[in-house]
């Protein structure tokens, strides 16, 4: 197969492109590639399986990955409302920010690895990384005088929380697995859609241990967890797509 090497400037140098964009086309998750740039990319919806390095592994909702310049990869198996949000990171960047975080960020474990480091982010923090890429988007949008700097501390957060040094890493929370899943699965458009009668459903719990908890645990009630989905979705619509407000609330 035929690798083809990313130029960061083919990118940054596009009026339609800065660090952060949403991608759906298909033909470019499927080219195989390499950079001469690091990349994060985190998984909006949908599945594919992510080819890197002669591996596989299944990514879904949630999945931050670290990509290294010499890394070879592409997206295979593809759902149809799969995307990711990729954020480009030249060279000099990472090498001022490895610099500032100094040695004991131990930045081997993350250059040197044999694949990609990546995480699978709990429900709060996908929601806070999405929501924070957006900003970034919309920066590039409507505040283009502001995207760097946005983009440097965007940059910070996710180096820092994500992949930090082991002795750093945050613990998981004590969610239930079926929590995590459930919340994951309401993401989806045909389920978030149809509410709490859908949410009742996938969980497979009664409706008072549902609200238990979702206080618990998200801080949330079942309906306050479904319209924040909402919300999300609108939100999301509205940054990645030129539909009228009207039609995008009634969708």
């Amino acid at each position: 197969m035929n690798v083809i090497k990313l130029q960061s400037s083919l990118f940054l140098g596009s009026p339609d492109r800065n660090y952060a964009s949403y991608i759906t086309d298909r033909k470019q998750l499927k080219t195989c590639h390499c950079h001469d740039y690091y990349e994060i990319f985190l998984v909006d919806q949908g599945n594919a399986e992510h080819r890197v390095n002669g591996a596989s592994e299944s990514i879904s909702a949630g999945y931050l990955c670290f990509v290294r310049p010499a890394d070879v990869h592409y997206y295979d198996n593809v759902s149809d409302n799969f995307r990711i949000i990729n954020i480009i990171i030249p060279e000099a960047i990472i090498s001022t920010l490895f610099g500032f975080l100094g040695e004991g960020f131990e930045k081997a474990r993350l250059v040197d690895a044999p694949r990609p480091p990546s995480i699978v982010l709990d429900y709060d923090d996908f929601h806070a990384l999405i929501h924070e890429l957006e900003q970034l988007i919309i920066y590039k949008k409507i505040l283009k005088e502001k995207s760097d700097t946005a983009y440097h501390i965007t940059l910070f957060n996710m180096m820092t929380k994500h992949f930090p040094p082991k002795p750093l890493a945050k613990v998981s929370g004590n969610i239930p697995q079926w929590l995590r899943w459930l919340s994951l699965e309401m993401l989806k458009k045909e389920n978030f859609t149809k509410g709490l009668p859908a949410l009742y459903r996938l969980s497979g719990k009664s409706p008072e241990h549902l609200a238990r908890t979702c206080k618990k645990y998200l801080h949330k009630t079942p309906s306050k967890l479904v319209n924040d989905i909402r919300l999300e979705y609108t939100a999301k619509m509205l940054v990645s797509t030129s539909l009228p407000i009207i039609e995008i609330c009634e969708d």
